[in-house]
């Protein structure tokens, strides 16, 4: 059975070691920095505007976002989906939609008017159309593109 619990820091190396998988996932060319990861992870599990969430399966971690609340120039904050990932292991459960659900939760508890996301992971096709599809069967709606200038 799939639960949720917010991340604390005896859940760094896995957490990092998540980070790692999702990179090899991932046709984004970057290298991960250990130590520069455990260190925004770190700062989301303390940061009291933002929230590092867990999706556990019998105790083995599955799935998880990362989200912060800015109010930027607005009297509400808009909430960001900084980070979502579902596991090999947590695919085909209900982890996705139980994250999806946490997702919006917390944007209303934190009073935000709006959250936004973005599906930039450079996922294969088959599961970056997944991923759009969860987005969109959870209310999101396409806004205008996100584009990206690589930088050598």
């Amino acid at each position: 059975m799939i639960t949720l619990r917010e991340a604390g820091e005896h859940d760094l190396d896995a957490m990092v070691q998540i980070a790692l998988h999702g990179t090899r996932e991932s046709a984004f060319e970057g290298v991960v920095c250990p130590d520069r990861a455990r260190e925004y992870l770190r700062a989301h599990i303390h940061w009291d505007e933002a929230s590092a969430m867990l999706a556990e399966d019998n105790g083995e971690i599955v799935g998880g976002v990362l989200l912060v609340a800015s109010h930027e120039v607005w009297e509400q904050p808009l909430c960001y989906l900084l980070k979502f990932w579902v596991l090999p292991s947590g695919r085909g459960t209900n982890t996705a939609r139980l994250l999806m659900s946490y997702i919006h939760s917390w944007a209303k508890e934190n009073d935000c008017s709006a959250i936004y996301a973005t599906a930039t992971a450079e996922l294969d096709a088959q599961e970056q159309k997944l991923f759009e599809n969860l987005l969109t069967r959870s209310g999101f709606v396409d806004c205008g593109p996100t584009m990206k200038a690589r930088i050598k």
